[in-house]
């Protein structure tokens, strides 16, 4: 079952503030993840609400460095 993140506002925040919240929330995560030690789950939280159409898909973050590092090698050879 997924998990949600609940903050409760008063009535008069409108859907403009709401969605800034979610940017905000999100730019904090982001932060979080591009230091050096990623937590798994902060990176499928962040996933989630940047691509919300994905809803909890699951990540082997290992594989997925493994790919990007062989896409980067790869394209360092193509580049010389």
């Amino acid at each position: 079952m997924p998990k949600q993140i609940v903050i409760e506002v008063p009535d008069w925040v409108n859907e403009n503030l709401i969605d800034e919240l979610k940017k905000m929330l999100a730019e904090k995560i982001q932060e979080e993840i591009e230091k050096d030690y990623v937590d798994m789950g902060l990176y499928n939280l962040y996933f989630s609400m940047k691509f919300p159409e994905t809803r909890n898909v699951e990540f082997d973050l290992d594989k997925e460095l493994r790919i990007l590092k062989e896409i980067r090698k790869k394209g360092k050879e193509r580049a010389e």
